[in-house]
């Protein structure tokens, strides 16, 4: 069986469709614009500051890692995935003078 509506309330229901969908589109763009704004946070790191963290590593023991990138708000380098003598990897931060801050598993 069809369900007849008045044209007052097709129309009005569409009217709620077009706001959701508005709706919607803007809650996605707040979400990308956050996420590109967080990730301004964050800067690759230079060569002669990648070779610094090479030797750093070699010091702890830690022959590899996937990424490097210093955290502006923070003022530190993130290294991710270094993998150390254990055969385990590591998130691992360094202060600004290359000093180790934190040394945690990487889950």
């Amino acid at each position: 069986m069809l369900l007849k509506l008045p044209l007052e309330k097709l129309t009005m229901m569409n009217a709620i469709k077009q706001i959701s969908y508005f709706l919607a589109g803007v809650v996605l763009m707040e979400m990308t614009l956050t996420a590109a704004i967080a990730r301004a946070d964050d800067r690759d790191v230079t060569a002669q500051e990648r070779q610094r963290i090479v030797q750093v590593l070699n010091g702890m023991g830690c022959n590899s890692f996937d990424d490097a990138e210093y955290e502006i708000d923070k003022k530190r380098f993130e290294i991710d995935d270094a993998v150390c003598a254990d055969g385990r990897e590591y998130e691992i931060y360094l202060d600004t003078n290359y000093r180790v801050i934190k040394k945690e598993l990487d889950d």
